[in-house]
């Protein structure tokens, strides 16, 4: 039973990093792709990160079906091996989103069933988390996080790590997504599954939530009134889903340095779910799924 563990989320770590490698190869405006790098992250810093996650993808996993906690030590572990390794750590907000899907993985036996876990385990999320993903914060050193007199990460609080969540979904697409049941990551994992590709089908889903949800990322750094212009302008996109249209978006966004990258973040969490859908259906034959409960814990 321990073998089967260890296979099982040896292959659950390599979906969700790969992943993060497609939704990046995949070109999608004002994000760096295969075809283009940005100013605030490069192609191959977003491959190396991902490369790094795998690891700690795994340990959720295991851990998730021995219910062991915390969870996000585990990102604060990979930014702390990025540094070690010299690479430009670039997946904060997909790992933030991985890592419950990771942990939940093994307990569901289909992607609506895996939701449902998601949603028990976020509302579950506590102070050690807080705590794990503050100093995750600290590591990264992210500028446009400005001082806040509520719940900043520089200093030490006692709210629960799903508190943080709900009070950053107001400003955060992210946090959003994970308080609603990652509601914006399974739209992109119905899209992407309906669609003639997988890349089209990132395309369009990076267009539709973007022209549905104000960008994290942007209203971050730049304000509601740019997150709301850039909501705008996808939606016109999506009105008319041409090359030049995307092309001529591309354009306007990489000039003036706005990066959608939380809507991307999601992105990477729908090929995820559509991947996981693909992974059940193959696994189902060979395993029981949900993986029974009963083996040793000498993972904990």
């Amino acid at each position: 039973m321990e073998d089967i563990l260890d296979q099982l989320c040896s292959e659950v770590a390599y979906i969700l990093s790969s992943s993060s490698i497609i939704e990046a190869s995949v070109f999608k405006p004002g994000n760096a792709s295969r075809i283009q790098d940005i100013k605030s992250v490069k192609y191959e810093d977003i491959l190396l990160s991902a490369n790094l996650a795998n690891a700690y993808y795994r340990k959720a996993c295991i851990r998730g079906y021995n219910s062991s906690r915390p969870l996000y030590d585990l990102l604060y572990l990979t930014i702390k091996e990025s540094k070690k390794m010299e690479v430009n750590y670039s997946i904060l907000g997909t790992q933030l989103l991985l890592l419950p899907i990771s942990y939940s993985s093994l307990l569901a036996d289909n992607v609506d069933n895996l939701r449902r876990k998601l949603s028990e385990l976020i509302i579950s999320l506590d102070v050690e988390d807080t705590k794990w993903f503050f100093e995750a914060l600290k590591q990264v050193e992210l500028s446009y996080l400005g001082k806040i007199d509520v719940m900043d990460y520089r200093e030490t609080t006692n709210k629960t790590m799903y508190e943080v969540l709900v009070f950053s979904s107001n400003m955060d697409t992210i946090a959003r997504n994970m308080i609603r049941n990652y509601e914006y990551s399974y739209i992109a994992y119905k899209i992407i599954k309906d669609s003639e590709s997988l890349e089209k089908g990132i395309q369009k889903a990076f267009i539709e939530i973007l022209s549905e949800q104000p960008d994290g990322l942007i209203y971050r750094k730049y304000g509601g009134k740019i997150a709301l212009l850039i909501s705008h302008l996808a939606r016109e996109v999506k009105g008319d889903f041409t090359e030049k249209k995307l092309l001529d978006f591309n354009n306007f966004l990489v000039k003036n340095n706005y990066n959608p990258g939380s809507t991307a973040d999601i992105i990477a969490s729908g090929v995820a779910l559509y991947l996981l859908d693909k992974w059940y259906e193959k696994t189902r034959n060979d395993y029981p799924l949900p993986l029974p409960r009963g083996c040793s814990r000498i993972y904990k």
